[in-house]
């Protein structure tokens, strides 16, 4: 994953989730400040396109659906769909949500607020 937003312009962050590129890249204003891959959803439990603002933000959430840990949980639907830290790795996918390294989603984290958008597409 890589961050650096020395230089990048100010305006509002938002996010874009390419399911296909298995890429997560972040705005702000017109500059990419960071990027990282993803993990997503399953077939039988797809990651949902369309444009989602963040609902909730949680640091230490645990999936009480899945008995999993969710650091730095950015919430995106009210059923559960979720960017936040996971083992990105070969073979592996998600519940719907979208993983992404720790590293990342803690900086992610620190720099998303409650309803800053996140498009998926």
């Amino acid at each position: 994953s890589l961050w650096d937003d020395r230089g990048a312009g100010e305006g509002p962050v938002w996010v874009r989730i390419d399911r296909e590129a298995q890429l997560i890249s972040v705005f702000r204003g017109p500059d990419e400040i960071g990027t990282a891959v993803i993990l997503y959803g399953a077939p039988s439990k797809p990651t949902p396109a369309g444009s989602y603002p963040v609902l909730a933000k949680m640091r230490d959430h645990r999936s009480s659906l899945y008995d999993a840990e969710m650091p730095y949980t950015l919430r995106l639907t009210g059923d559960g769909v979720s960017i936040h830290a996971a083992s990105v790795r070969e073979g592996r996918a998600t519940h719907g949500c979208i993983g992404v390294p720790e590293d990342f989603a803690k900086r992610l984290f620190e720099h998303v607020k409650v309803g800053d958008p996140v498009v998926i597409v």
